[in-house]
């Protein structure tokens, strides 16, 4: 009996020619492939401090990605992911310089990338935060953030909101009080016929200080004080009424200026951004 193997042949996934035997791809494409998208990966993360302007290095990875098999689906996730990481290098040494977000904006406009693509990084928003951190520094009032709606605070006359977070845990400063010990009266013998009764004795109570989350909800941080409105709780905090601010990688910590007064926290999930916005704020 004699059975007939059938070769199958495939394309190169790059090239589209014949790859050979159990092939799908060239070597050299491969390669060719991994080479083309480091070079566009390092053109973006050069161009922050580039003296080669945005255009010129958007027809560049352009034509990178042509020569590199890279299509353009691919093309796009690697450019989001590459332009979201020159970010990043950017603020390792603080907040951007003017000229840096130029550069890293007219890139973003060079390479056709949309604000929706930017939003599924979280890039844009360091690039806003950075600004604003920027203008407060400078003793300018920030006004670049927009928000849908109105919101559910009561604020004065001549104060401007800066920044509001969403969906913030308040935590306050509980003290739990807790009984521990106590006994009956018992009498132990000493030796034989004579007894010596020992007198129940009280239990104490201690005190144990916890942070329990109070509430949830939105916090707007404005040119004169701090607001916070929950399902629960709604306050507000002027500067010139707190003593400390304590901060957290994922929120801030407050004292009020009053002989009661314990630690509150608030927690953005951006703990670096919120202590320097509200610190300056408070200097202003």
């Amino acid at each position: 009996m004699h059975f007939k193997s059938e070769e199958t042949v495939s394309n190169c996934i790059f090239c589209d020619r014949p790859a050979g035997l159990f092939h799908n791809k060239h070597h050299d494409c491969a390669e060719k492939h991994e080479s083309g998208r480091r070079q566009i990966a390092n053109l973006i993360s050069q161009a922050p401090s580039s003296s080669v302007s945005a255009g010129t290095i958007a027809s560049q990875i352009r034509k990178v990605a042509e020569e590199s098999f890279i299509s353009e689906p691919e093309s796009k996730d690697l450019l989001m992911a590459a332009w979201s990481s020159a970010v990043d290098d950017s603020l390792h040494n603080g907040i951007l310089s003017e000229k840096t977000e130029k550069q890293l904006l007219d890139l973003k406009n060079s390479l056709s990338l949309t604000l929706g693509d930017l939003l599924q990084t979280d890039a844009w928003d360091r690039i806003v935060k950075s600004a604003v951190l920027r203008d407060v520094m400078s003793g300018v009032i920030p006004n670049r953030m927009q928000f849908d709606g109105r919101l559910p605070l009561n604020f004065q006359k001549g104060e401007q909101v800066v920044w509001v977070f969403d969906q913030v845990d308040y935590l306050e400063e509980k003290t739990r009080r807790e009984h521990v010990g106590g006994s009956r009266g018992v009498s132990v013998r000493v030796m034989k016929g004579v007894y010596y009764h020992i007198g129940g004795f009280k239990g104490r109570t201690i005190e144990r200080t916890e942070m329990v989350h109070a509430d949830t909800g939105v916090v707007a941080v404005t040119t004169k004080q701090i607001y916070f409105s929950g399902a629960r709780k709604g306050f507000r905090i002027p500067y010139n009424k707190i003593v400390s601010f304590e901060p957290y990688t994922d929120g801030l910590g407050v004292m009020r200026d009053a002989l009661s007064a314990k630690p509150q926290i608030f927690v953005t999930h951006d703990g670096w951004f919120t202590y320097n916005l509200v610190t300056n704020l408070a200097r202003l």
